[in-house]
């Protein structure tokens, strides 16, 4: 009844933020509720505090201490989510850190969060610092996710989603699809393929925007024998580029 009831937003709304921090923490069902209604609100010194002594103590798990750190929003919070992220350990924990960095501090995380991309030791948190970064959408951003992907500091499939995201530039676009390598087709058709997923749930429609100084280049790419890719996003992105 209270996870009902919660989903309505009646009861949450008149609970201090700590309370909600501790609601999530018995019950973690109850997270993407209690979550929704702290970014509803200004950041919370206490509400981090509570979360940075919990996890202290072991009593958290560190996926759900940085993604509520991270909706609590304050900066006292900003040194142990970087914490989390750079020990990697796992559940999910480094794709929730990355964006939570980026929540508390906005574009002041950039900086961080590119030398996370560029020099943290393990893929995982390499990872999760992508995901942080595509929560910002600068050209600064998007530059260093094309260079971390093109030397295999994370995996082509993070970055495309983290490029689809910002948006990607057209003309950065265009350059990887005019490279003529695999693996920049790779990248930049993965890239329209989950554009393609983002326009579906009304995420954003940019794609379809550059569909007629793209398309041509994604339908070379297709016809690139070495270019392999499931047949169900084959059929996606021609379908979409016959309308180009």
């Amino acid at each position: 009844m209270a996870q009902e009831q919660a989903s309505e937003g009646k009861p949450l709304t008149t609970d201090t933020s700590t309370k909600l921090v501790a609601t999530a923490l018995v019950d973690h069902g109850m997270f993407k509720h209690v979550a929704a209604e702290l970014e509803r609100r200004a950041p919370d010194a206490d509400a981090a505090v509570a979360l940075i002594d919990v996890y202290r103590v072991g009593e958290a798990p560190p996926w759900l201490v940085a993604h509520l750190l991270g909706c609590v929003g304050h900066e006292v919070g900003y040194a142990l989510v970087r914490e989390i992220l750079l020990s990697a350990p796992g559940t999910l924990a480094e794709s929730y850190a990355g964006p939570a960095l980026a929540k508390i501090l906005g574009e002041r995380a950039l900086s961080d969060l590119c030398a996370l991309l560029r020099d943290a030791p393990e893929q995982a948190s390499r990872e999760g610092a992508a995901c942080g970064l595509a929560r910002l959408r600068s050209p600064v951003a998007e530059a260093a996710l094309l260079e971390a992907a093109s030397t295999g500091r994370i995996r082509w499939l993070i970055a495309a989603n983290a490029l689809a995201g910002i948006p990607i530039a057209p003309s950065r676009l265009r350059d990887l699809l005019r490279s003529g390598e695999i693996e920049h087709l790779r990248l930049a058709t993965e890239i329209v393929w989950v554009a393609l997923g983002h326009a579906d749930s009304g995420r954003s429609t940019w794609v379809y925007d550059v569909a007629a100084e793209v398309g041509p280049l994604v339908r070379e790419a297709l016809a690139n024998p070495a270019l392999s890719m499931a047949p169900r996003k084959r059929t996606r992105l021609k379908a979409w580029v016959s309308h180009a």
